[in-house]
């Protein structure tokens, strides 16, 4: 296959899903990114494209302050719009200052517009993100490395065009376009994992073993077939475990699942909530706990910034973080009120909800529980404990602290998720206020 530049990004562009057009390129200044940049502006008459490019400065880097200044200079000989964009990085990343700079930097481009993102990762990239991900036990997912193209939520997608490229041709063609590039003397510190791979181990291991780069890069969109066909079943077994009109799933059919099968649909979910994957003994350690018993008492189990929770027979991925509600505020017929990480919204109804005339006059409030509340939901029944109510309507144990409850004129109207007291209720074709709080969906 031809490694050529122009022609493979040529072909790369007519593969993308229309309407593709407006294409920022991110522009380091070095080798990679100004190739990619060049090829573009060769090509943007007869692909009809519309061209910008983006510079993130970081400060990492002494000297690194007039980088943006040469890319300016690139641009203006191009003709290409340039935006320069300053960032700060977090020191104390989990992954280290390498990822925390790659991740400030793609979110920066990202948050740019919603011009298609142009990246120049290129064929030597691929293959060492596939080793790195591939020491680190990463699994087929992770191993499946970068795809010439992803779509973004809210943005038209990442596009890699030169994946196919070796370096050494972006090398050839620069050097036959007489272009000048930055060379970032972070990229020699070996003390980088990432740098390590690429300055040390991977030439030993093509000098060994020819070819090896193109090999793991092929390797990468093989593992990356297969993750697609995982994510696919984790997409029916999905399906087939959801239960109608709600968010939550089935945990019987779930635990008709094989351990590996169990495994990826977890995976799938924590990937869909942005979530990077728990190593092998925590996400068996989360399964074993799916599959005891007792976990039906209910349970959160963290991870990262999301938690998998198990109540009764359902379970579901929700923030771990649950932010606690006030203890009480007066409510003064707002159509909306932030509770707990939620909001509390009060909608017009007929013959449903709140009576309109039972709200008239009185002081109304939203509060949490005390405790010892009691609710009479059906007029002519004994009333009976909160407890008991929200235990029958299924409430989570951990949601029920920041509950909201409306309180009118000192008596408790309604609790979330639970109803509205009989005394209060709407009738038929009588104007309503309807109560909801968007913490339990």
């Amino acid at each position: 296959m031809s490694t050529d530049p122009v022609a493979l990004v040529a072909s790369n562009w007519r593969q993308l899903p229309p309407p593709a057009r407006h294409v920022r390129v991110g522009l380091s200044g070095g080798l990679d990114s100004t190739v990619l940049l060049h090829v573009l502006v060769s090509l943007r008459d007869s692909l009809g494209l519309t061209l910008s490019a983006a510079h993130v400065r970081h400060g990492l880097v002494p000297g690194a302050e007039v980088w943006g200044d040469v890319c300016g200079s690139l641009c203006a000989a191009l003709d290409v719009p340039l935006v320069v964009c300053d960032i700060q990085v977090e020191r104390h990343h989990p992954g280290g200052l390498e990822a925390a700079a790659r991740e400030a930097r793609r979110a920066a481009l990202v948050g740019l517009g919603d011009e298609i993102l142009a990246l120049a990762h290129h064929r030597d990239d691929q293959a060492e993100t596939v080793l790195f991900r591939a020491i680190r036990g990463a699994g087929v997912r992770g191993a499946g490395a970068m795809r010439a193209f992803k779509a973004g939520a809210g943005v038209p997608g990442i596009w890699r065009p030169l994946l196919d490229v070796p370096r050494r041709d972006l090398l050839a063609y620069a050097r036959a376009h007489g272009l000048s590039w930055i060379e970032d003397p972070s990229n020699a510190d070996s003390r980088f994992s990432r740098n390590f791979l690429r300055n040390d181990i991977l030439p030993l291991v093509e000098q060994r073993f020819p070819g090896a780069s193109s090999g793991l890069a092929r390797m990468g969109r093989l593992c990356g077939e297969a993750s697609g066909l995982l994510e696919e079943l984790a997409s029916l077994d999905l399906a087939t475990l959801a239960l109608a009109d709600s968010s939550r799933l089935l945990r019987a059919p779930a635990l008709l699942l094989s351990s590996a099968r169990l495994r990826n649909v977890l995976r799938s979910l924590l990937a869909r909530a942005g979530e990077a994957m728990p190593d092998e003994d925590r996400l068996r350690e989360i399964e074993r706990q799916f599959r005891e018993p007792g976990v039906v008492a209910g349970v959160q189990m963290p991870v990262g910034a999301s938690a998998i929770c198990v109540y009764r027979d359902c379970w579901w991925l929700e923030s771990a973080r649950i932010a606690p509600g006030p203890v009480a505020l007066v409510w003064a017929g707002e159509r909306s009120v932030d509770w707990a990480g939620g909001a509390v919204t009060f909608s017009v109804g007929v013959g449903q909800g709140i009576a309109r005339q039972a709200l008239a006059g009185q002081i109304c409030a939203l509060r949490i529980r005390a405790g010892g509340e009691r609710l009479r939901l059906h007029a002519g029944a004994p009333s009976r404990s909160l407890k008991n109510l929200l235990q029958e309507a299924a409430i989570p144990p951990w949601r029920r602290a920041s509950l909201p409850m409306l309180w009118v004129g000192g008596e408790l109207a309604w609790v979330a998720g639970v109803g509205v007291a009989a005394a209060f209720c709407c009738p038929p074709d009588e104007p309503g206020v309807v109560p909801e709080w968007s913490g339990l969906d």
